[in-house]
């Protein structure tokens, strides 16, 4: 390990349902690499940055990413990755929202982090039980096209302490998955947010030339 390299561990805390979804049929490793790419790029202290001409701010727990990138990372399409995204939303494990520039999505499965033997938490974190029903359409949220996203203040609270599992059994998460586990839920919003990411890179790739 390079001597600059953070040691980070990642603390995790995910439902049986959620369980279901990213282990159940063919598409279960692709299912977890794409949480995975959002866990370890969600941010450990808020984090301002530029894309395309505009300043996103992310939360602590939050990461950015849109579906051009997450489809080139997976090597899929990136309408799939909406509705894979949108599967994520339903099910509580993230809340994303976007405009024509990217898509932050809030990550609520993540607890925290242990960075080199110190416990950040992760304010954004949930209980499987308390989003199981909070999530009315299951869909990623739009945001205003042109305007960055709203910031809000967030702290991580000074000595606090990693949040732990429910002393529920883990038993009924080695029963056999089931088969007819619906694929990711299809939205035409997906649809309509690939058809704002080419007009969008279409205009600034424009308005680059004539620079």
């Amino acid at each position: 390990m390079c001597k600059n390299e953070q040691a980070i561990h990642y603390c995790t805390i995910l439902s049986a349902g959620q369980w279901d979804f990213l282990l159940d049929g063919k598409a279960a490793i692709d299912r977890q690499k794409c949480l995975y790419r959002l866990m370890t790029a969600a941010v450990r202290t808020k984090t301002a940055f530029r894309i395309k001409g505009v300043e996103i701010e992310l939360e602590v727990g939050q990461a950015a990413a849109s579906d051009v990138v997450l489809a080139e990372y997976m090597g899929c399409n990136r309408k799939t990755i909406g509705k894979l995204i949108d599967s994520f939303n339903r099910l509580g494990m993230l809340t994303t929202r976007t405009n024509n520039r990217t898509s932050v999505h809030t990550l609520h499965f993540l607890t925290g982090w242990y960075v080199d033997g110190v416990l950040l938490t992760n304010p954004h974190y949930v209980k499987p039980a308390a989003v199981s029903k909070g999530q009315a359409d299951g869909v990623r949220t739009p945001h205003s096209n042109d305007t960055p996203l709203e910031d809000k203040p967030c702290t991580v609270p000074d000595g606090c302490q990693c949040p732990r599992q429910e002393a529920d059994s883990m038993a009924g998460r080695a029963a056999a998955l089931s088969s007819s586990l619906c694929s990711p839920v299809v939205s035409d919003c997906s649809d309509d947010r690939a058809d704002a990411e080419d007009e969008a890179d279409n205009s600034y790739a424009g308005n680059s030339g004539n620079g």
